[in-house]
């Protein structure tokens, strides 16, 4: 019997046991033992390198939509054709409903950021929920109402360090919505932009929600959402996951009171990709196999019931709709987000710029909410425009 190797990242025990559960019915339905190898998120980036690097390994991997460019690079993926990206699911895979060439990897899920509200407490603060988040201004009419509430604990977005990258993806969110950039290509050079008035604009909208939340309750993401379960919070910041997971474990009174929104009317939207590394090629059998593994990984009732049970957005976009209904509280912004989202660019420099963003994000955030004399567009300036003129000499 041939056994193939499936590398994953550790997730929580929900996403364990639906992954497990899955290939369970692969491995009674097919005769084949897949078996997994979990990769820890902060060590899976040197980890898939050096499968890269040796040729050997996982036949298939889930990777960040982001790396794709890096593995490419190191001429160690196998490229799908045009027939089997299309039997896959083709334009229903792929963001802008367009199959690339050279298609390197097939997307299987999706992560964004939403807005979790509760309609009761925000109408207690003289609050439309219906047009609390409608857009950037409106939220920061709304962040601004919540921080000067009795309450101290209204408002709450969750404190992630370095060198988790939450802050950013969510920082994203307000830049793109704002008009801005993070990075631009200039004769067929990447160079930054998130210096220049448009994004600074977002960011500045981004940090003053940081700064409106109380000294006594910044927080993590997990003890924010444990704070707006028990209805002691009327807004907050969550993964989708997250949001998710808390909505189907709410009774039906509290069910009838949570609203949610997009972060902006263009939100960040991350995700993992699944990949055919070169080195299963040597054997026919193999190769064969590890194409039959994306297929059934990606299948649209396998990634929902996936999805399902680990509380995530599947990428195609018809399990999508079939999960998120349009009576359903997430579909205003899982469709904004399905629709309007904005990855990272796939450039080989973004990890680089993505990891000296994460670090400065991190330092302005802590600065801002010491500092409270100083505008955010000032601590933004004084922190952004040196790290832009270093990361464009080195590229």
């Amino acid at each position: 019997m041939l056994t193939l190797e499936l590398s994953t990242f550790y997730g929580d025990f929900e996403e364990l046991d639906a992954q497990a559960q899955l290939l369970d019915t692969l491995n009674q339905q097919a005769g084949l033992q897949v078996k997994t190898r979990r990769m820890h998120w902060m060590t899976s980036w040197s980890d898939l390198i050096s499968v890269a690097s040796l040729g050997s390994g996982p036949d298939v991997s889930q990777i960040g939509n982001t790396w794709i460019s890096s593995l490419t690079g190191l001429n160690a993926i196998r490229a799908f054709k045009a027939q089997e990206a299309q039997a896959l699911g083709g334009d229903l895979l792929f963001p802008n409903g367009k199959v690339p060439a050279p298609c390197w990897s097939i997307p299987w899920t999706s992560y964004a950021f939403v807005f979790c509200y509760r309609k009761d407490l925000l109408e207690a603060e003289g609050i439309d929920p219906e047009t609390a988040f409608a857009s950037q201004q409106n939220t920061l009419e709304t962040v601004r109402k919540l921080a000067e509430s009795s309450n101290k604990g209204a408002w709450l977005t969750p404190f992630v360090p370095s060198p988790y990258p939450d802050m950013l993806h969510i920082a994203a969110s307000w830049v793109w919505g704002s008009g801005g950039e993070l990075v631009v290509t200039k004769n067929n050079r990447p160079q930054t932009a998130f210096d220049q008035p448009e994004s600074l604009d977002g960011l500045a909208g981004w940090l003053d929600t940081y700064r409106a939340v109380s000294p006594s309750h910044r927080l993590n993401a997990r003890d924010c959402m444990s704070l707006f379960r028990e209805g002691q919070t009327a807004a907050v910041v969550a993964g989708a996951r997250a949001a998710n997971t808390m909505f189907e474990s709410c009774d039906e009174e509290m069910r009838a009171n949570i609203g949610f929104a997009s972060i902006s009317k263009i939100p960040w939207v991350g995700g993992d990709n699944l990949v055919i590394w070169k080195h299963s090629q040597r054997e026919v059998e193999r190769e064969k196999q590890a194409l039959s593994l994306v297929k059934f990984l990606t299948n649209p009732e396998n990634v929902m019931q996936f999805c399902k049970q680990a509380h995530s957005l599947p990428a195609r976009r018809d399990a999508l709709d079939n999960l998120y209904p349009s009576e359903h509280p997430l579909y205003q912004a899982v469709q904004t987000i399905n629709r309007n989202g904005k990855s990272y660019p796939a450039i080989n420099e973004w990890r680089s710029i993505e990891h000296q963003l994460v670090q400065e994000l991190d330092s302005i955030v802590h600065e801002a909410c010491k500092s409270t004399a100083r505008s955010s567009r000032e601590i933004l300036e004084n922190h952004l425009r040196p790290l832009s003129g270093r990361l464009n000499r080195t590229m």
